[in-house]
């Protein structure tokens, strides 16, 4: 199957080794940068200040990627482990990312647009940060990253790193010349405009991360992404992106979620760490190009995305052994499975899939059934 990921309006996190995942190496910024980025202070007030404020809407046909429109699209950890997405407020030790719709910015000022709530990895975790790594994405010349960044309201220790960053062909990490943003929470409410070009990552296909980093302390570091998208101005910009998916609002996307299940999975994903072995997971659509992905951890196998209504494969990619890359297992709708064919997983709208279970390894019985090989561009943690 031709491999192409479209993520209209999405979001971010970097890469694991095959057992455990390893810390995420700072980013390089390039020298000499070709790109800018516009940070601005608060604007003179207008009608729509004061406790309430109506930022500028993208329009229709110029947002090549909406970072915040399927925020489980994107893998998110911090420098060592993987974290559940949704992620739950309750439980922010490791960090935390998930869309916001309505949301109270520094400033007491209430914010009813779209966005992400970040928070990095806190001072009672051995970790430090949280990265969000959305799927591969071609980079057009005229493209610009564009966000409104702030503190939430209530956190007046907040005091962060913003940066947009990106996995390079040789999966070396690169933070996107000029794309960094220090921020400290301010009662007046001092957001910030951030507008990077991406012209020199022009044809180039590569995979945003979405960074936010503590700057010391990261107890109140609640860092909030307001309507992150790349801009695809000019005419470029419907040309890029199939007329159905141009408004957004046409588009209702619905969730599945589940659990990779590896106990019948080959002994060594299994065995030395039970319930099994980090993993890719993939949501084939039968009617186009287009996949999605999520990713599990060895504590956590569950899965959780967001995707369009229609039919679907479901598989599990995860380490191989000696001259094998990698093995897959299939959702076949048969407990137990083995050497069971694919099922199709028929997604309804404004039904979300609960449940799923990943779980014929074509292991335990010495199965051949078909399956669909590993797109190259995503990677197992």
């Amino acid at each position: 199957m031709k491999t192409k990921l479209i993520l209209l309006f999405a979001i971010l996190l970097a890469a694991a080794s095959c057992s455990t995942t390893e810390p995420i190496p700072e980013p390089v910024d390039p020298i000499a940068p070709t790109a800018s980025s516009t940070d601005l202070s608060t604007p003179e007030p207008t009608e729509n200040s004061g406790n309430h404020l109506e930022l500028p809407t993208p329009v229709v046909g110029t947002v090549a990627l909406d970072f915040s429109e399927r925020p489980c699209s994107a893998s998110w950890s911090n420098n060592g482990e993987y974290l559940p997405c949704p992620g739950n407020l309750d439980e922010i030790s490791g960090g935390y990312a998930d869309r916001f719709d309505t949301i109270m910015i520094e400033g007491d000022i209430h914010i009813n647009q779209p966005g992400l709530l970040t928070i990095p990895a806190q001072n009672d975790s051995v970790f430090y940060a949280i990265f969000g790594k959305y799927p591969p994405f071609t980079v057009q010349a005229g493209d610009h990253f564009q966000a409104v960044l702030a503190c939430a309201e209530g956190y007046p220790n907040c005091d962060v790193s913003f940066s947009l960053e990106y996995v390079a062909s040789n999966n070396t990490i690169l933070q996107v010349p000029g794309a960094k943003w220090d921020k400290r929470y301010d009662p007046k409410g001092g957001y910030i405009y951030a507008d990077a070009i991406l012209d020199s990552l022009s044809g180039q296909t590569i995979q945003f991360i979405l960074t936010v980093r503590d700057n010391g302390d990261a107890g109140d570091d609640h860092a909030v992404w307001i309507m992150p998208h790349i801009a695809r101005l000019g005419s470029a910009a419907t040309d890029a992106i199939p007329p159905h998916q141009l408004n957004v609002t046409n588009i209702k996307t619905v969730n599945v979620a589940g659990i990779v299940d590896m106990s019948s999975a080959p002994p060594y994903l299994y065995d030395d760490h039970p319930p099994g072995s980090p993993a890719s997971v993939i949501l084939f659509d039968l009617d186009s190009d287009m996949f999605f992905t999520a990713s599990t951890m060895n504590t956590h196998p569950y899965f959780s995305l967001d995707v369009d209504p229609g039919q679907y494969y479901v598989l599990a990619y995860s380490f191989g052994v000696q001259d094998v890359p990698y093995v897959s297992g299939a959702f076949t709708g048969v407990e137990p499975s083995c050497g069971q064919p694919m099922a199709v997983l028929n997604v309804l709208p404004d039904t979300p899939v609960t449940n799923l279970v990943i779980n014929d390894w074509n292991w335990s019985c010495g199965g051949t059934a078909e399956r669909i090989e590993k797109p190259e561009e995503v990677s197992i943690p």
